[in-house]
């Protein structure tokens, strides 16, 4: 009988970390990220519609900037790319562009980046697994909170 107790409680022992609900791998479709957008409320624009290379966008405003937040999947599918426009690239390089750095490690994962037409982003590529609109909305809050919060090393003045 002690032998059978032993084995019950040693079964529900290790049962235990099983009865949680179990987290979806899943990879979102372009489909399905508009969707989630949706759900959480926010106004979705679409912003490229060519099949396979959506894009959208929602609006968050803080501290009195509108921030357009743009949301695509990689063309792998393996990403999913929260990007900000900031405006043309700064031409006085050297000082403005190093402070931008130095912030992209305060800032992390979120990053500064210029593309190859000059334009200066601030991006955050989430691995395209698992996302729930809970990690949704905490990332589109993060990235817009980070715009705002280095607005003092991208404006234009």
């Amino acid at each position: 009988m002690r032998q059978i107790i032993k084995n019950t409680i040693l079964i529900f022992l290790i049962s235990i970390p099983l009865l949680g609900q179990s987290q979806t791998c899943e990879v979102l479709d372009r489909v399905q990220l508009k969707q989630m957008l949706n759900e959480l409320g926010y106004t979705v624009k679409d912003v490229v519609i060519t099949p396979g290379k959506e894009k959208y966008q929602v609006d968050f405003n803080k501290d009195g900037l509108n921030i357009p937040v743009g949301y695509e999947i990689s063309p792998s599918t393996n990403y999913i790319w929260l990007t900000v426009n900031l405006g043309k690239a700064l031409s006085d390089t050297s000082r403005n562009h190093f402070n931008l750095l130095m912030q992209n490690g305060k800032i992390q994962p979120c990053q500064f980046y210029i593309t190859e037409s000059g334009t200066l982003m601030l991006g955050l590529a989430i691995e395209n697994r698992g996302v729930t609109n809970a990690i949704l909305r905490r990332l589109s809050e993060n990235v817009s909170s980070r715009v705002s919060e280095t607005k003092l090393y991208w404006e234009l003045k």
